[in-house]
């Protein structure tokens, strides 16, 4: 018996992604094309590999037992690809394919020196340039092609991209000491008329906080786009901001920054390129990319 690699491949993403819809966006085919492969598998060696659940699919027990030798094969095959892509010409060295990343946060949420040495081992031709912004700036320099791809957090408006989930990211809300008690037992609503220190409006602290407020004005005090002065402003007894849970728990014990987990805002954090890509070697490269952080962020924290 020998399985197809596609048909491995479409194991492989339904455990990644969980749903028939996501798995076939992964690997760029229809539900319908990709629920052939599964069955074709599935035929071939007399095995149920998934079940359906109330929001999707899993593995069988007969699926994970697979899973294992299944994305090594996968990996192996991906990984002969990209060798064959950087191997010489005629003696003369690949030259190096310039990409240019968005990254956000600081690095090691987003785990870039991981993320660039995955890149590496997977393709030495490629040349990453880093360019920092906050999410929608990153998105919108991706949309006019000044960058290839980039982490964000959040969602994307629109057609047309190409989106890798990466991780779930929670927000809370984080105060100068001492205002624990303004803090609470109060609904959204009396948070806004505290001071807050605002954020520009492609940030995605502006995106979480717009539905839970509304068109209720808030009372701010300054506006910044770094995490670092927002928090710096917050210890100084400005006003109250966002910030990731780890970042404010952690502010909380060496700080004493108040610290509400009852207001929690969740979104997640994603890497995303155009889909189109008419230059097959840019489309490599992307593949490359996004292949890289798959294997980086599926190992775990």
């Amino acid at each position: 018996m020998r399985a197809d690699l596609r048909q491995l491949q479409a194991l492989v993403a339904i455990a990644d992604q969980g749903t028939l819809g996501r798995a076939a966006d992964a690997l760029h085919c229809s539900p319908s094309a990709l629920s052939m492969q599964l069955s074709a598998l599935e035929a071939r060696i007399g095995q149920v590999l998934t079940q359906r659940t109330g929001r999707g699919l899993r593995l069988s027990a007969e699926g994970e037992r697979l899973l294992p030798a299944a994305r090594d094969t996968v990996q192996a095959a991906e990984r002969f690809a990209q060798l064959a892509r950087a191997a010489p010409v005629d003696g003369q060295p690949t030259p190096a394919v310039p990409v240019v990343v968005g990254t956000i946060l600081d690095p090691p949420a987003i785990r870039l020196g991981e993320f660039l040495r995955a890149v590496r081992e997977r393709g030495p031709q490629l040349h990453p340039e880093l360019r920092h912004g906050i999410s929608g700036s990153v998105l919108r320099e991706v949309q006019d092609g000044r960058v290839d791809l980039g982490f964000f957090l959040g969602e994307v408006e629109g057609p047309g991209w190409r989106v890798q989930t990466l991780a779930p990211v929670r927000y809370v809300v984080v105060a100068p000491r001492g205002w624990q008690s303004r803090l609470e037992g109060r609904q959204w609503e009396d948070l806004a008329t505290l001071p807050w220190i605002d954020t520009p409006r492609e940030s995605v602290h502006h995106a979480l906080l717009r539905p839970v407020f509304g068109g209720r004005a808030r009372a701010t005090v300054a506006r910044v786009d770094q995490e670092a002065s927002m928090l710096d402003l917050v210890r100084a007894g400005f006003g109250l901001s966002l910030a990731r849970e780890a970042v404010a728990l952690r502010e909380a014990h060496v700080g004493g920054l108040a610290v509400s987990r009852e207001h929690r805002l969740d979104t997640t954090l994603s890497l995303g390129a155009l889909d189109r890509q008419d230059d097959p070697a840019r489309a490599a490269a992307l593949d490359t990319l996004f292949d890289a952080a798959a294997a980086v962020w599926r190992s775990g924290p």
